[in-house]
C-alpha cells in the first residue's frame, strides 16, 4: 500500500494531496515540502533475500519529516509488495511531484536491495530492485540509479534530495545481491569492478546521499532495528539534532544530517560502511530537513546568504599553507593552528588561531560567526556595595548599549565597547528625609578570552557618578569624573532570529566626597537582544 504517515499530525487528516488549510493565493502558491519514502522489504524473486527493516526505515524517516520539526506538507510512504513494484514506485514519484513549483522541496528516499551489472569496457551500471525485480534480469526489471538521478534532477522544485540506503557490492550481509554470471565475473577480477560511468552530475540546489561508497555494504542492524545509515540519519534530526546542527541555527540541513550519519555509520561499522554524498547547493544550508518551526519560517532570509561567498569561492589556509578550496572537508593535524579564509581575489576574510581536537569537527561557519560585529541593547539591575553606599542608593536600574567585537583581535580574544547609564530615586541615610536622584554614566572597553559563546576579561570605564537633591540650601547637583575597573563576563548566544546577550560584571568606582577618597563596587546583571 501507499501509506500517508500521520503519527505526529494529531487531529489533522492526510488526504494524499496536502496537509493543512488553504486560504487564498498566498497559501496556494506557498512553497511545499514533499517527500516520497520507499521501503522494499519483500521480493517475488526467491533469489532475493527479504530484508528486515526496509519498510520500517521508510516509516521512521517519514515520521520525522511529518513532525512539527520536519514540517513536510506531503509525506508519502510506499511499502508492501504490490505498491513497491517498478511501476508502483515510478507512479508514486510522478503523482507526488506533479504540480511542484520552483520554490518547493522534494525528497526521494529508497531502502531496499541494489545490484549491478558489469561491462569490462563500458563500466558498471547500478540498479535499485523493486519488489518485482528479478536478480537475473536487472536491466529489464530494475530501476536504474542513473534514471533516479535524472528523474529527481529534472523536477522543477528548487531543492531536490535523493537518499538511497542500498548498495551494489553483492555481499549477502547487506542490501545487495548479484546474479551468478555477475558474481563469477567479479570473482575473476583483480580488485573492484570498474566504477559506474556517465552518472548524471548534480545540478544546483541538489543533494544525493548514499548509504555507502561504491562497492561497499549498506548494512542492517537488528540492535538498531533500522538500516545503519538510516538510523543515524534519523538520529541527526531527532534526539541528536543539537549535535548535528553544527552552525547552531536551529535547522538541520542536508549536509549536516549526512555528515552526522556518515561519521556515526563509519564508527558503528568499524569503517566497513562509509556513506558518501554529492552536493551542489547554492547557499549550503538551503535544503533543510528538520528544525525549530520558528527557524524554518526565517530560513529563506536567514540562510540564503549564510557563508555563501566563503563556501562558493573561499580557499583555506592553515599555518600559511593552502589546504584546498571550500566547501569541503579537510583533514588537519590536531593542535594549535592558524586558520585563514581568503576569497577568490585574495582578500582575507578572517585569520584566527584555534585549537583543533583530534576527532572533532570545526565548522568554518562558527569561526566566521565569532568575527561578526553587532550592537545589542541590554537592561537589568545593579547592586552598589562598599563604603560609598551612604551617598548612593544600593539598587539601581541600568541600561546599556554594547558594540560587540568592534575590532578584530589576534587569537581567541574579543572586545566590546559600551555606553551605560544607571539611575535610582528615593531617600538615602546621608540626606535624611530628602529625596535623592542618583546614578552614573560610563563609557567602557572590555577585552576578554573567547570560549565558545561566552568570554571573560577585564573592563575599564570612564565613569561620571552623579546625584541631584534639594535640601535647605536649595537644589544640589553633584557629579565627578573618575576611572573604574573590574571584571566582565559576556554571553553572546546566536539564535534563529538574532542574538541573546547576557552580561555579568563587577566594577570598582573610586571618587572623592567632601575631600575624602572613597569608592563604590557595582555588581551588574543585564540581559539584551540583538536582531540580525
Amino acid at each position: 500500500m501507499i501509506g500517508l504517515w500521520v503519527a505526529l499530525m494529531g487531529n489533522s487528516a492526510w488526504s494524499g494531496v496536502v496537509a493543512g488549510d488553504a486560504n487564498g493565493l498566498d497559501q496556494v502558491y506557498r512553497p511545499l515540502r514533499v517527500a516520497v519514502l520507499v521501503g522494499v522489504q519483500d521480493y517475488r524473486d526467491p533469489e532475493l533475500k527479504g530484508l528486515r527493516f526496509a519498510e520500517k526505515d521508510a516509516y521512521d524517516l517519514g515520521q520525522v519529516l511529518a513532525s512539527e520539526a520536519g514540517g513536510f506538507d506531503r509525506v508519502i510512504v510506499v511499502d508492501g509488495m504490490e505498491a513497491t513494484t517498478a511501476k508502483g514506485i515510478e507512479q508514486a514519484i510522478s503523482e507526488a511531484s506533479a504540480g511542484l513549483q520552483r520554490d518547493d522541496t522534494f525528497v526521494l528516499y529508497l531502502s531496499g536491495h541494489g545490484t549491478l551489472t558489469v561491462d569490462p569496457l563500458e563500466g558498471s551500471q547500478l540498479w535499485f530492485l523493486p519488489s518485482d525485480g528479478e536478480l537475473d534480469s536487472p536491466r529489464e526489471t530494475g530501476i536504474g540509479v542513473d534514471w533516479l538521478e535524472a528523474r529527481v534532477s529534472d523536477l522543477p522544485a528548487r531543492r531536490r534530495v535523493l537518499i538511497m540506503d542500498t548498495c551494489h557490492n553483492g555481499r549477502s550481509d547487506s542490501k545487495s545481491a548479484v546474479n551468478e554470471p555477475t558474481a563469477s565475473m567479479l570473482r575473476s577480477m583483480r580488485g573492484d569492478p570498474p566504477a559506474p560511468r556517465d552518472l548524471r552530475q548534480v545540478s544546483e540546489s541538489e543533494a544525493r546521499l548514499f548509504a555507502a561508497q561504491y562497492y561497499q555494504p549498506a548494512m542492517e542492524d537488528p540492535n538498531l532495528e533500522n538500516g545503519v545509515y538510516t538510523h543515524f540519519l534519523i538520529q541527526s534530526m531527532t534526539e541528536q539534532r543539537e549535535a548535528a546542527d553544527l552552525n547552531r541555527d536551529g535547522l538541520v540541513d542536508v549536509t549536516e544530517a549526512h555528515d552526522y550519519a556518515r561519521d556515526y555509520t563509519i564508527r558503528h561499522t568499524g569503517g566497513m560502511q562509509v556513506p558518501r554524498a554529492e552536493y551542489r547547493i547554492v547557499g549550503k544550508e538551503e535544503i533543510y530537513l528538520t528544525g525549530e518551526p520558528g527557524a524554518r519560517k526565517e530560513a529563506e532570509k536567514a540562510l540564503v546568504s549564510a557563508c555563501d561567498e566563503v563556501l562558493a569561492n573561499g580557499s583555506l589556509i592553515v599555518d600559511g599553507q593552502s589546504r584546498g578550496t571550500l566547501p569541503g572537508l579537510t583533514a588537519i593535524e590536531p593542535g594549535r593552528r592558524n586558520i585563514e579564509v581568503r576569497t577568490a581575489d585574495g582578500r582575507s576574510l578572517f585569520r584566527q588561531s584555534v585549537y583543533l581536537q583530534a576527532g572533532h569537527t570545526l565548522p568554518i561557519e562558527s569561526l566566521l560567526e565569532q568575527q561578526e560585529s553587532h550592537f545589542a541593547l541590554l537592561a537589568g539591575p545593579k547592586l552598589r556595595t562598599g563604603p560609598g553606599t551612604d551617598h548612593f542608593h544600593p539598587w539601581a536600574g541600568e541600561l546599556e548599549l554594547v558594540w560587540v567585537n568592534p575590532f578584530q583581535l589576534p587569537g581567541p580574544f574579543q572586545s566590546d565597547l559600551h555606553i551605560r547609564g544607571a539611575s535610582s530615586w528615593g531617600t538615602i541615610p546621608e540626606q535624611g528625609d530628602w529625596s535623592v536622584w542618583s546614578g552614573d554614566a560610563a563609557l567602557g572597553l572590555s577585552i576578554g578570552l573567547k570560549m565558545a559563546s561566552w568570554r571573560l576579561g577585564p573592563v575599564g570605564e570612564l565613569v561620571v557618578p552623579w546625584r541631584n537633591f534639594e535640601n535647605d540650601t536649595g537644589l544640589q547637583r553633584q557629579a565627578a569624573v573618575t576611572v573604574g575597573a573590574g571584571l566582565r563576563a559576556l554571553w553572546d548566544i546566536d539564535m534563529a532570529a538574532g542574538r541573546l546577550v547576557l552580561r555579568i560584571d563587577s566594577r570598582v568606582i573610586p571618587y572623592v566626597h567632601d575631600g575624602a577618597r572613597t569608592h563604590l563596587t557595582h555588581h551588574g546583571l543585564a540581559l539584551g537582544w540583538s536582531r540580525r
